[in-house]
């Protein structure tokens, strides 16, 4: 059955999730954007949703959930987000999951597609969680179809459709990750007229374009856009006096004084393109580091290291012991990873 959607909302219930949702995860307010984008999927309008990196997407992405919690009850509601990176979705579950809302992630790096229905004796299990994240490669095997899309309990359940970094349908489809052209496929296998928020920080005019066409959604969605303008982010470049492969150009990362402190060296992410740079440019700065700073400080990041490493490097990150990471895409950017770095102090280099 088609999801039955409101033609007016009820304030009220409005006012509860809002208020709510900004106790949860701890914000004065919601912004506008958060709350056209999320009114919007309350409503069954699917909706681009263009925000800056740390503009407060995900905020926008639960409202809905909220709402349907207000309304008391034994609520089994669920959003469903297809995310590009195994180790965001799988701190943005965590951080769910420690706020009080079940949420788990399913892709490469885990995640039991069984154990998301409590085993009872009716025919069809009841949902675990509220919000399921799951990666596109996941999303499109048939397992996933015959056991949790067509399943009644999560068709009649399920209020929202996430499609996060929706510029990655462009961006990766053709030729990278090709599941990601081919999110038309799980649109079709949803209930029909389920609202799809397709969030990213990149969606130019031909991007967004090239997103409705290749997913087969409505010309006309309604668009919920903010500047990408950032004043308290500068942008610099350093013109290389040596080779890229010497690395000789990041020393000057390093304190001078060979007695520094790990406190005098600013908390840096370096994003570089392949595996084998954020292994050669930790090696580096390890050989290079003032001998009262640990060489432990730096670390390198990318896809193929395992996920408690992961989770350590994360942790390392909050917490201040790790000074440097250099890593791959696989790391995301550090406001989506919950790492509260101050970002006006903290230097992201990108050698490509």
């Amino acid at each position: 059955m088609p999801p039955q959607f409101p033609a007016r909302l009820d304030e009220r219930r409005l006012e509860e999730a809002r208020n709510r949702l900004c106790e949860v995860f701890g914000v004065p307010a919601l912004r506008d954007h958060q709350e056209k984008a999320g009114q919007n999927i309350m409503l069954g309008k699917t909706t681009l949703y263009d925000v800056p990196t740390g503009g407060g997407k995900t905020l926008a992405f639960w409202y809905p959930l909220f709402y349907h919690l207000a309304q008391g009850g034994d609520c089994q509601k669920v959003v469903l987000v297809v995310s590009p990176l195994n180790a965001l979705m799988n701190s943005q579950a965590k951080d769910l999951a420690d706020r009080g809302i079940s949420a788990v992630a399913l892709n490469s790096e885990g995640g039991d597609i069984e154990d998301l229905f409590e085993k009872d004796s009716s025919s069809h299990g009841r949902l675990k969680y509220r919000v399921i994240f799951v990666s596109p490669e996941m999303a499109l095997t048939r397992r996933f179809h015959q056991r949790v899309l067509k399943d009644k309990g999560f068709g009649n359940n399920c209020i929202e459709l996430v499609i996060d970094e929706a510029h990655c349908v462009t961006e990766w489809g053709e030729n990278f990750r090709e599941e990601y052209a081919e999110l038309s496929q799980l649109l079709a296998r949803l209930p029909s007229g389920l609202p799809v928020l397709l969030a990213s920080a990149t969606m130019p005019p031909d991007v967004t374009q090239d997103i409705v066409f290749k997913l087969g959604l409505p010309l006309d969605c309604p668009r919920v856009a903010v500047s990408n303008a950032k004043l308290n982010v500068a942008l610099s470049v350093r013109v290389m006096q040596h080779p890229q492969k010497t690395y000789a150009d990041l020393l000057f990362l390093l304190p001078a004084d060979p007695t520094s402190i790990i406190q005098e060296l600013p908390q840096t992410l370096i994003y570089v393109n392949s595996r084998s740079e954020a292994e050669e440019i930790q090696d580096f700065l390890r050989r290079h580091c003032p001998q009262d700073i640990k060489p432990e400080a730096f670390i390198f990041y990318h896809r193929h290291i395992d996920s408690k490493d992961k989770l350590l490097i994360q942790e390392g990150l909050r917490s201040g012991s790790y000074r440097c990471v250099v890593a791959t895409d696989a790391l995301g950017m550090v406001s989506k990873l919950s790492v509260p770095i101050n970002i006006s102090r903290t230097d992201l280099l990108f050698m490509y």
